[in-house]
């Protein structure tokens, strides 16, 4: 019993050391994560079976309809009680006799074959369009959830650049610190720059501490938008990349916007709405079926007998007035046609829109991630002067946590213009996917 007791201490051990494991993920395997587990694409997945679901129900503007039926019935009623009969004998009677209860059966197969139905081809047709728009809502949430990714990915790798760079500030204040206590020990400096160089100590340990909250932040936006639990440790293994610098020419046009998945599927949209008023006012138009059936009776007690028959027709439905009906669900589907029309020209004036700003963000964060990277040797040659000043007593302890925090926030501007110029391409890609092809790079 002590060495299974040990055994099971000694496995739950190892499974709590790797659920403490962290998972390492690249950009690409969290791409793959986020596309199978994204609650956003998961729903969209659910729109398009529900979609796929009605275009098979629409098949019955041509499919035949086969029913079966079967009827049990006993009659039991004073009518069959009480009936003259002839008594056999010698000389023969007149008396009287109950039949009892009548018992048969009915078994009958019917087929309708739809021939004309106007109504219900539109509404095929009608179901195929949404099927279509369900397909590039789909295409286009899975887009929109990569960008969400790059963000979300290089968003954490960003927060953990930043807390490196405020340890790294922290060490050189604990530098200045050291620098300015063996000074006041030399009765070089005087009481005011330990302090001071004490402040600037505390203020970079609260700063570390704020940077390392936004990486379990980050961190969980991430994990978050892969649709991972929230237990789930990551280690991130790319690292942000180097901004690209988009062409100097870029073909905005409505060639381009039309590769659009979202203006693609509301495309698809109107043009269900359109076959959904054709099928509306196909209401005040006749149906015809063929009608085909097989009935057969058997009867028992007390009369027995078999029969069968059937029926061939070709029936005609026609409903000119419908109390309303049909006139307000013809207004209903010319108002979602008309709205759906207003909807797609607002979009197509918003991609238009989002196209260029997207591109003219892209090139001004190009621009500053570039200046802020030559801010940040400028400001780590200025601190290095700066320091070798001070331990020659030329500047004082102003001047160096001046020259400090400069550095720092130089540092700080170069790591978030990195991130925003990054993140812009992604947003101009899936603003204009059409002259970046399908998948966003």
């Amino acid at each position: 019993m002590p060495a299974l007791l040990a055994l099971l201490v000694l496995a739950v051990g190892l499974d709590v050391a790797a659920a403490s494991e962290p998972v390492s993920l690249s950009l690409e395997r969290a791409l793959e994560v986020a596309q199978a587990d994204n609650p956003v694409i998961a729903a969209e997945r659910a729109r398009k079976a529900r979609a796929r679901g009605t275009r098979v129900s629409s098949r019955q503007a041509f499919s035949p309809r086969v029913s079966f039926d079967a009827t049990y019935a006993r009659l039991d009623t004073s009518v069959l009680d009480g009936i003259p009969v002839i008594e056999p004998g010698f000389p023969p009677v007149l008396g009287t006799r109950g039949l009892g209860p009548l018992d048969g059966r009915v078994v009958g197969v019917q087929l309708v074959q739809p021939l004309i139905n106007v109504g219900a081809w539109n509404a095929r047709r009608q179901a195929g369009s949404a099927l279509d728009a369900a397909e590039l809502r789909l295409h286009r949430s899975r887009q929109e959830v990569e960008v969400a990714v790059f963000e979300a990915y290089f968003g954490a790798r960003t927060a953990r650049r930043q807390v490196e760079a405020e340890r790294k500030g922290l060490a050189t204040a604990l530098r200045a610190l050291r620098q300015a206590e063996a000074g006041f020990e030399q009765e070089l400096v005087a009481p005011v720059d330990v302090l001071s160089a004490r402040t600037r100590v505390s203020e970079m340990e609260s700063r570390v501490a704020v940077a390392e909250a936004r990486v379990v932040a980050a961190r969980s936006m991430l994990r978050r938008v892969l649709g991972m639990d929230g237990d789930v440790r990551l280690h991130l293994t790319d690292p942000v990349p180097r901004p690209r610098a988009p062409a100097a020419e870029s073909s905005i046009d409505r060639h381009a916007l039309s590769g659009r998945r979202d203006l693609q599927a509301l495309e698809q949209g109107l043009e269900a709405a359109e076959f959904g008023v054709k099928r509306a006012r196909a209401a005040w138009l006749p149906d015809v079926n063929l009608l085909a059936r097989y009935d057969h009776l058997d009867g028992y007690d007390p009369l027995e007998f078999d029969e069968s028959g059937w029926l061939l027709a070709v029936n005609l439905r026609w409903t000119p007035f419908a109390g309303f009906g049909q006139a307000g669900a013809l207004d209903e589907a010319q108002a979602v046609e008309a709205e759906t029309r207003a909807r797609l020209q607002a979009l197509r004036q918003q991609a238009w829109a989002e196209a260029q700003s997207a591109h003219a963000d892209w090139k001004a964060q190009v621009q500053g991630w570039e200046s802020a990277g030559k801010g940040v040797l400028d400001a780590e040659e200025a601190l290095a002067l700066t320091e070798a000043r001070y331990a020659e007593g030329l500047d004082d302890i102003t001047a160096l946590l001046r020259a400090q925090a400069e550095e720092l926030a130089a540092r700080t501007r170069e790591i978030n213009a990195r991130y925003r110029a990054v993140v812009a391409a992604q947003r101009y890609r899936l603003a204009l996917p059409a002259a970046h092809g399908e998948r966003l790079p």
